[in-house]
Protein backbone atom coordinates (compact mmCIF):
# COMPACT_ATOMS: atom_id res chain seq x y z
CA UNK A 1 0.00 0.00 0.00
CA UNK A 2 1.59 3.42 -0.99
CA UNK A 3 -0.21 6.74 -0.05
CA UNK A 4 1.86 9.16 -2.82
CA UNK A 5 -0.66 11.59 -3.36
CA UNK A 6 -0.72 12.27 0.63
CA UNK A 7 1.52 15.23 2.01
CA UNK A 8 2.42 15.90 6.19
CA UNK A 9 4.15 18.11 8.29
CA UNK A 10 5.86 17.44 11.72
CA UNK A 11 5.83 19.58 14.73
CA UNK A 12 8.10 18.57 16.66
CA UNK A 13 11.71 16.95 16.09
CA UNK A 14 12.33 14.66 18.99
CA UNK A 15 12.39 10.25 18.87
CA UNK A 16 8.33 10.23 18.02
CA UNK A 17 8.90 13.25 15.58
CA UNK A 18 11.33 10.40 13.54
CA UNK A 19 9.25 7.42 14.41
CA UNK A 20 5.83 9.20 12.58
CA UNK A 21 8.29 10.32 9.68
CA UNK A 22 9.69 6.96 9.03
CA UNK A 23 5.99 5.54 9.35
CA UNK A 24 4.72 8.06 6.64
CA UNK A 25 7.83 7.46 4.11
CA UNK A 26 7.23 3.93 4.65
CA UNK A 27 4.00 4.30 3.32
CA UNK A 28 4.77 6.89 0.40
CA UNK A 29 3.60 9.80 2.44
CA UNK A 30 5.89 12.99 1.17
CA UNK A 31 6.74 14.39 4.65
CA UNK A 32 7.13 18.24 3.24
CA UNK A 33 8.99 19.98 6.52
CA UNK A 34 10.28 18.91 10.22
CA UNK A 35 9.67 22.06 13.00
CA UNK A 36 10.97 22.51 16.24
CA UNK A 37 12.18 25.77 18.27
CA UNK A 38 16.00 25.16 17.51
CA UNK A 39 17.08 25.53 14.03
CA UNK A 40 20.48 23.82 14.47
CA UNK A 41 18.52 20.75 16.20
CA UNK A 42 15.88 20.97 13.35
CA UNK A 43 18.17 21.28 10.49
CA UNK A 44 19.87 18.32 11.64
CA UNK A 45 16.58 15.97 12.05
CA UNK A 46 15.78 17.20 9.00
CA UNK A 47 18.81 16.57 6.51
CA UNK A 48 18.96 13.24 8.44
CA UNK A 49 15.75 12.01 7.74
CA UNK A 50 15.48 13.28 4.55
CA UNK A 51 12.65 16.20 4.83
CA UNK A 52 13.31 19.06 2.17
CA UNK A 53 12.39 22.31 4.85
CA UNK A 54 13.35 22.45 8.20
CA UNK A 55 11.31 25.18 10.09
CA UNK A 56 11.69 27.09 13.56
CA UNK A 57 8.03 28.15 12.69
CA UNK A 58 5.47 25.60 13.00
CA UNK A 59 2.62 28.07 11.59
CA UNK A 60 3.98 29.49 8.71
CA UNK A 61 4.66 25.93 7.56
CA UNK A 62 1.27 24.80 7.63
CA UNK A 63 -0.15 27.53 6.41
CA UNK A 64 2.49 27.30 3.15
CA UNK A 65 2.42 23.61 3.06
CA UNK A 66 -1.85 22.97 3.57
CA UNK A 67 -0.96 19.21 4.07
CA UNK A 68 -3.59 16.20 4.30
CA UNK A 69 -1.63 15.24 7.99
CA UNK A 70 0.05 17.43 10.65
CA UNK A 71 1.44 14.88 13.37
CA UNK A 72 1.73 16.53 16.39
CA UNK A 73 4.77 15.07 18.78
CA UNK A 74 5.70 18.32 20.98
CA UNK A 75 5.36 18.14 24.72
CA UNK A 76 1.90 18.53 25.86
CA UNK A 77 2.33 21.74 27.01
CA UNK A 78 2.55 23.10 23.32
CA UNK A 79 0.26 20.69 21.86
CA UNK A 80 -3.20 22.79 21.43
CA UNK A 81 -2.32 25.88 19.30
CA UNK A 82 -1.06 23.47 16.37
CA UNK A 83 -4.33 21.08 16.73
CA UNK A 84 -6.41 24.35 16.34
CA UNK A 85 -4.85 25.58 13.46
CA UNK A 86 -4.33 22.15 11.70
CA UNK A 87 -8.28 21.50 12.56
CA UNK A 88 -9.12 25.07 10.41
CA UNK A 89 -7.02 23.86 7.82
CA UNK A 90 -8.67 20.52 7.51
CA UNK A 91 -5.85 19.06 8.39
CA UNK A 92 -6.00 15.08 9.66
CA UNK A 93 -4.10 15.05 12.67
CA UNK A 94 -1.91 12.69 14.86
CA UNK A 95 -1.20 13.20 18.30
CA UNK A 96 1.16 11.81 20.88
CA UNK A 97 -0.26 11.34 24.08
CA UNK A 98 -1.18 12.56 26.47
CA UNK A 99 -3.69 14.49 24.40
CA UNK A 100 -3.26 18.12 27.04
CA UNK A 101 -2.68 19.01 30.53
CA UNK A 102 -5.99 18.89 32.05
CA UNK A 103 -9.26 16.72 30.91
CA UNK A 104 -11.28 20.02 30.19
CA UNK A 105 -8.41 20.97 27.75
CA UNK A 106 -8.41 17.66 25.90
CA UNK A 107 -12.43 17.48 25.72
CA UNK A 108 -12.21 20.96 24.25
CA UNK A 109 -9.93 19.89 21.38
CA UNK A 110 -11.45 16.48 21.15
CA UNK A 111 -14.44 18.81 19.98
CA UNK A 112 -12.92 20.97 17.58
CA UNK A 113 -11.66 18.40 15.70
CA UNK A 114 -14.78 16.59 15.85
CA UNK A 115 -16.64 19.82 14.61
CA UNK A 116 -13.89 20.10 11.85
CA UNK A 117 -14.64 16.79 10.09
CA UNK A 118 -11.08 15.75 10.22
CA UNK A 119 -9.47 12.15 10.78
CA UNK A 120 -7.58 12.12 14.12
CA UNK A 121 -5.37 9.28 15.59
CA UNK A 122 -4.17 9.10 19.02
CA UNK A 123 -0.45 7.93 19.24
CA UNK A 124 -0.28 5.66 22.47
CA UNK A 125 0.56 2.44 20.44
CA UNK A 126 1.73 -0.03 22.74
CA UNK A 127 -1.73 -1.65 21.89
CA UNK A 128 -0.21 -3.13 18.75
CA UNK A 129 2.13 -5.12 20.60
CA UNK A 130 1.71 -9.23 19.11
CA UNK A 131 0.65 -10.45 22.55
CA UNK A 132 -1.56 -7.99 22.95
CA UNK A 133 -3.77 -8.91 20.00
CA UNK A 134 -3.18 -12.68 21.05
CA UNK A 135 -5.24 -12.34 23.89
CA UNK A 136 -7.59 -10.87 22.82
CA UNK A 137 -8.10 -13.59 20.71
CA UNK A 138 -8.06 -15.80 23.58
CA UNK A 139 -10.64 -13.52 25.83
CA UNK A 140 -13.25 -12.62 23.03
CA UNK A 141 -13.26 -15.00 20.43
CA UNK A 142 -12.00 -18.27 22.07
CA UNK A 143 -13.25 -17.21 24.86
CA UNK A 144 -10.57 -19.66 26.69
CA UNK A 145 -11.26 -18.48 30.37
CA UNK A 146 -15.16 -18.34 29.85
CA UNK A 147 -17.01 -14.54 30.74
CA UNK A 148 -14.21 -12.01 31.80
CA UNK A 149 -14.71 -11.09 35.76
CA UNK A 150 -11.86 -9.69 36.78
CA UNK A 151 -8.61 -7.84 35.92
CA UNK A 152 -5.60 -7.61 37.78
CA UNK A 153 -2.40 -5.46 36.57
CA UNK A 154 0.68 -5.53 38.68
CA UNK A 155 3.85 -4.45 36.99
CA UNK A 156 7.21 -3.75 38.61
CA UNK A 157 8.87 -0.31 37.55
CA UNK A 158 12.28 1.39 38.91
CA UNK A 159 10.90 5.00 40.49
CA UNK A 160 12.50 7.41 40.55
CA UNK A 161 14.58 8.61 44.00
CA UNK A 162 15.63 4.29 44.50
CA UNK A 163 18.47 4.59 46.15
CA UNK A 164 21.80 4.73 43.69
CA UNK A 165 25.46 6.60 43.50
CA UNK A 166 24.16 7.75 39.92
CA UNK A 167 21.54 10.09 39.24
CA UNK A 168 19.37 10.46 36.18
CA UNK A 169 18.95 14.05 34.62
CA UNK A 170 16.37 16.36 34.77
CA UNK A 171 13.63 15.87 31.29
CA UNK A 172 9.72 17.07 30.48
CA UNK A 173 8.77 13.85 31.70
CA UNK A 174 9.51 14.81 35.10
CA UNK A 175 7.11 17.89 35.06
CA UNK A 176 3.38 17.68 34.95
CA UNK A 177 3.26 21.51 33.19
CA UNK A 178 4.98 19.69 30.50
CA UNK A 179 2.85 16.55 30.32
CA UNK A 180 5.15 14.43 32.34
CA UNK A 181 4.59 11.70 35.24
CA UNK A 182 3.71 8.49 34.88
CA UNK A 183 -0.18 8.58 34.23
CA UNK A 184 0.33 10.98 31.28
CA UNK A 185 3.06 8.28 29.80
CA UNK A 186 2.35 4.92 31.04
CA UNK A 187 -1.66 5.05 31.95
CA UNK A 188 -2.60 6.18 28.48
CA UNK A 189 -0.65 3.08 27.12
CA UNK A 190 -1.94 0.64 29.53
CA UNK A 191 -5.44 1.69 28.52
CA UNK A 192 -4.96 1.70 25.12
CA UNK A 193 -3.92 -1.99 25.98
CA UNK A 194 -6.84 -2.99 28.52
CA UNK A 195 -9.64 -1.77 26.18
CA UNK A 196 -8.34 -3.61 23.47
CA UNK A 197 -7.97 -6.92 25.20
CA UNK A 198 -10.64 -7.35 26.79
CA UNK A 199 -12.96 -5.80 24.26
CA UNK A 200 -14.49 -3.47 26.62
CA UNK A 201 -14.36 0.33 27.50
CA UNK A 202 -13.66 1.58 30.74
CA UNK A 203 -16.84 3.27 31.93
CA UNK A 204 -15.07 4.74 35.42
CA UNK A 205 -12.03 5.50 37.28
CA UNK A 206 -10.66 5.85 41.07
CA UNK A 207 -7.43 5.82 42.04
CA UNK A 208 -4.18 7.94 44.05
CA UNK A 209 -1.18 8.99 42.19
CA UNK A 210 2.08 8.77 44.26
CA UNK A 211 4.31 11.84 44.22
CA UNK A 212 7.67 11.89 45.76
CA UNK A 213 9.35 15.43 46.48
CA UNK A 214 12.58 15.85 44.87
CA UNK A 215 15.25 17.52 42.32
CA UNK A 216 17.42 16.89 39.39
CA UNK A 217 19.93 18.14 37.53
CA UNK A 218 19.79 19.64 34.02
CA UNK A 219 22.08 18.21 31.10
CA UNK A 220 21.02 21.20 28.60
CA UNK A 221 22.26 18.70 25.96
CA UNK A 222 19.84 15.90 26.64
CA UNK A 223 16.80 16.83 24.47
CA UNK A 224 16.05 12.97 22.98
CA UNK A 225 13.93 10.95 24.79
CA UNK A 226 16.03 7.55 23.79
CA UNK A 227 19.30 9.16 25.88
CA UNK A 228 17.58 10.67 28.36
CA UNK A 229 15.54 7.19 29.66
CA UNK A 230 19.13 5.42 29.98
CA UNK A 231 21.40 8.03 30.96
CA UNK A 232 22.33 8.49 34.82
CA UNK A 233 25.46 10.41 35.91
CA UNK A 234 27.29 10.51 39.10
CA UNK A 235 26.17 12.63 42.13
CA UNK A 236 29.95 14.07 41.34
CA UNK A 237 28.90 15.07 38.00
CA UNK A 238 25.53 15.92 39.28
CA UNK A 239 26.92 18.31 42.00
CA UNK A 240 28.31 20.64 39.34
CA UNK A 241 25.01 21.26 37.54
CA UNK A 242 21.98 23.31 37.84
CA UNK A 243 19.16 21.09 39.58
CA UNK A 244 15.24 21.93 39.01
CA UNK A 245 12.22 20.33 40.76
CA UNK A 246 10.17 17.47 39.13
CA UNK A 247 6.81 17.46 40.47
CA UNK A 248 5.16 14.63 38.57
CA UNK A 249 3.69 11.75 39.66
CA UNK A 250 6.05 8.74 40.30
CA UNK A 251 3.41 5.70 40.37
CA UNK A 252 -0.61 5.19 41.33
CA UNK A 253 -2.90 3.04 42.37
CA UNK A 254 -6.04 2.71 40.58
CA UNK A 255 -9.19 0.93 40.13
CA UNK A 256 -11.37 0.66 36.82
CA UNK A 257 -14.70 -0.54 35.68
CA UNK A 258 -14.84 -2.16 32.33
CA UNK A 259 -18.46 -2.31 30.67
CA UNK A 260 -21.40 -1.54 31.79
CA UNK A 261 -23.21 -0.73 34.78
CA UNK A 262 -24.66 -4.19 35.50
CA UNK A 263 -22.18 -6.29 36.50
CA UNK A 264 -18.98 -4.30 35.21
CA UNK A 265 -15.47 -6.05 35.02
CA UNK A 266 -13.48 -4.65 37.98
CA UNK A 267 -9.61 -3.87 37.17
CA UNK A 268 -7.02 -3.13 39.30
CA UNK A 269 -3.99 -1.71 38.21
CA UNK A 270 -0.50 -0.86 40.34
CA UNK A 271 2.93 0.20 39.68
CA UNK A 272 4.68 -1.48 41.92
CA UNK A 273 7.83 0.44 42.95
CA UNK A 274 11.48 -2.14 42.66
CA UNK A 275 14.51 -2.63 40.50
CA UNK A 276 13.00 -4.47 37.36
CA UNK A 277 14.98 -7.86 36.41
CA UNK A 278 15.37 -9.11 32.60
CA UNK A 279 12.79 -12.16 33.53
CA UNK A 280 9.38 -11.15 33.26
CA UNK A 281 8.23 -8.96 36.16
CA UNK A 282 4.72 -8.93 37.23
CA UNK A 283 1.88 -8.90 34.66
CA UNK A 284 -1.81 -8.97 33.42
CA UNK A 285 -3.93 -11.61 35.26
CA UNK A 286 -7.35 -12.12 33.62
CA UNK A 287 -9.72 -13.87 35.97
CA UNK A 288 -13.03 -15.71 33.71
CA UNK A 289 -15.50 -18.14 34.71
CA UNK A 290 -13.45 -21.03 33.39
CA UNK A 291 -9.88 -20.28 34.01
CA UNK A 292 -6.97 -17.35 34.61
CA UNK A 293 -4.86 -16.04 31.24
CA UNK A 294 -1.53 -14.69 32.41
CA UNK A 295 0.35 -12.32 30.37
CA UNK A 296 3.53 -11.74 32.15
CA UNK A 297 5.15 -8.48 31.77
CA UNK A 298 4.25 -5.08 31.63
CA UNK A 299 3.95 -3.93 27.62
CA UNK A 300 5.46 -6.82 26.44
CA UNK A 301 3.30 -10.05 27.29
CA UNK A 302 5.47 -12.94 27.47
CA UNK A 303 4.99 -15.77 28.18
CA UNK A 304 1.09 -16.11 28.17
CA UNK A 305 0.16 -18.87 30.61
CA UNK A 306 -3.59 -20.26 30.62
CA UNK A 307 -4.52 -22.14 34.00
CA UNK A 308 -8.06 -24.39 34.54
CA UNK A 309 -7.99 -26.35 37.47
CA UNK A 310 -5.12 -28.56 37.68
CA UNK A 311 -4.09 -27.77 33.69
CA UNK A 312 -1.41 -25.40 33.41
CA UNK A 313 -0.59 -24.63 29.71
CA UNK A 314 1.77 -21.95 27.86
CA UNK A 315 0.51 -20.55 25.05
CA UNK A 316 2.80 -19.20 22.28
CA UNK A 317 2.48 -16.22 19.97
CA UNK A 318 1.03 -17.63 16.46
CA UNK A 319 3.21 -16.45 13.99
CA UNK A 320 0.04 -14.71 12.41
CA UNK A 321 0.12 -11.95 15.03
CA UNK A 322 3.78 -11.21 14.73
CA UNK A 323 3.08 -11.36 11.01
CA UNK A 324 0.52 -8.28 11.27
CA UNK A 325 3.31 -5.79 12.60
CA UNK A 326 4.91 -3.70 9.94
CA UNK A 327 8.59 -4.37 10.38
CA UNK A 328 10.29 -1.48 9.56
CA UNK A 329 12.54 -0.62 12.42
CA UNK A 330 12.85 -1.51 16.25
CA UNK A 331 9.57 -2.48 18.42
CA UNK A 332 8.66 1.20 19.12
CA UNK A 333 9.29 2.04 15.37
CA UNK A 334 7.14 -0.46 14.36
CA UNK A 335 4.08 0.27 16.41
CA UNK A 336 4.23 3.40 15.21
CA UNK A 337 3.90 2.51 11.69
CA UNK A 338 1.55 0.07 12.53
CA UNK A 339 -0.77 3.15 14.01
CA UNK A 340 0.06 5.13 10.87
CA UNK A 341 -1.00 1.91 8.35
CA UNK A 342 -4.58 1.87 9.59
CA UNK A 343 -4.79 6.00 10.06
CA UNK A 344 -4.06 6.09 6.51
CA UNK A 345 -6.77 3.70 4.85
CA UNK A 346 -9.44 5.22 7.16
CA UNK A 347 -8.10 8.50 5.59
CA UNK A 348 -7.93 6.82 1.96
CA UNK A 349 -11.59 5.12 2.53
CA UNK A 350 -9.68 1.84 2.65
CA UNK A 351 -10.31 -1.14 5.40
CA UNK A 352 -8.68 -0.99 8.54
CA UNK A 353 -8.41 -2.19 11.84
CA UNK A 354 -9.99 0.40 14.65
CA UNK A 355 -7.27 2.64 16.32
CA UNK A 356 -7.36 5.32 19.31
CA UNK A 357 -8.54 8.84 18.20
CA UNK A 358 -8.61 12.06 20.32
CA UNK A 359 -12.03 10.99 21.60
CA UNK A 360 -9.68 8.15 23.53
CA UNK A 361 -7.40 10.62 24.63
CA UNK A 362 -10.04 12.83 26.16
CA UNK A 363 -11.33 9.86 27.72
CA UNK A 364 -8.01 8.41 29.27
CA UNK A 365 -7.57 12.30 30.26
CA UNK A 366 -10.63 11.84 32.25
CA UNK A 367 -9.55 9.22 34.09
CA UNK A 368 -5.83 10.89 34.70
CA UNK A 369 -7.08 13.79 36.07
CA UNK A 370 -9.77 11.42 38.60
CA UNK A 371 -6.67 9.44 40.23
CA UNK A 372 -4.52 12.29 40.08
CA UNK A 373 -6.89 14.32 42.02
CA UNK A 374 -8.37 11.48 44.19
CA UNK A 375 -11.40 12.49 43.36
CA UNK A 376 -13.33 9.52 43.84
CA UNK A 377 -15.53 7.22 41.50
CA UNK A 378 -15.62 9.11 38.12
CA UNK A 379 -17.38 8.43 34.86
CA UNK A 380 -15.26 8.06 31.90
CA UNK A 381 -17.49 8.55 28.33
CA UNK A 382 -17.51 5.53 25.94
Amino acid sequence: MRSNHLTAVIVGAGWSAEGHTNAFQHYGVKVLALCARKLDIVQKHANRLGIPEASIDWRESLLKHRPDIVAITTPAILRSEPIELAAQLGCHIICEKPLALTAAEAGRLYTLVKEAGVKHAFAATHLYEPSVAYVRHLITQQRSIGELKEVDIGYTRRLPGTPTNRVRPWNWMNSLAHGGGALNNGLTHQLGMLEKMTGQQVVSAVGEARFAPRKAPVVPEIRDFRVWRSKEITMEEAAKLEWRECDAEVGYSALFKLGGTENPVLVTMRPKPGVPTKSPSGGWYFYGTEGTLVGRGGHILSPVTRYRGDTVEELPIPQAFSDALPRIGDDIQNKWTALVRDFLADIENRPHEPYLTLHDGWRYQIAIDAIRGSVGWTEVPV
